[in-house]
């Protein structure tokens, strides 16, 4: 087959190539507020929010870094979202009208929002390298969770003990040796 036969396949998908051009390739991980009333997405690796009837997208952050997978408090007056203004995805918060963002969380490891258990506490998967003696997959996920008024992420089975025990707790770095603390 001669290579001119493909110049009319190509030259009839170009509109086609056209067309989806105008079509916003780079909108992501919608984000419903508590109340309903707006929309939190990532356009371009920063985040926006709009309002549901429509009308014009604040943004919200602004950086070189990639932002994105918005998550909104239960009050409705904060996004927390992942970033890699730091290097790799860490859990950062800020104000739904925009603002300073604060960093949640500063494990080596990928960090990423997934839901709140309460007014306070996010829960977010992250993923790390485990220990060479350890029999799990070289790169693992696992839950955690996080209070937004503070740094302190633990793994999501030690809120469980908590509840369940009502009193002193190990982390998991705490069960590789060092104290236990008062919860």
């Amino acid at each position: 087959m001669k290579l001119t036969s493909f110049i009319p396949l190509l030259l009839a998908a170009c509109p086609v190539v056209a067309l989806a051009d105008n079509a916003p390739k780079w909108l992501r991980d919608a984000a419903i507020s508590p109340d309903g009333k707006t929309v939190a997405f990532t356009y371009k690796g920063d985040i926006f929010t709009v309002p549901v009837a429509g009308g014009e997208a604040t943004q919200i952050t602004s950086n070189e870094a990639y932002d994105g997978v918005p998550v909104w408090t239960r009050d409705g007056k904060s996004i927390v979202f992942l970033s890699t203004r730091e290097g790799s995805d860490d859990i950062f918060i800020t104000s739904a009208k925009g603002g300073t963002p604060r960093r949640l969380t500063t494990n080596s490891g990928n960090e990423k929002p997934l839901t709140f258990l309460n007014d306070s506490t996010l829960l977010f998967s992250a993923s790390n390298l485990p220990g060479m003696n350890t029999a799990r997959a070289p790169f693992s996920t696992q839950v955690y969770q996080i209070n937004i008024n503070r740094q302190n992420p633990l793994p999501a089975d030690d809120l469980r003990r908590r509840q369940c025990q009502g009193g002193t707790s190990l982390s998991g770095s705490e069960r590789r040796g060092r104290r236990a603390e008062k919860a």
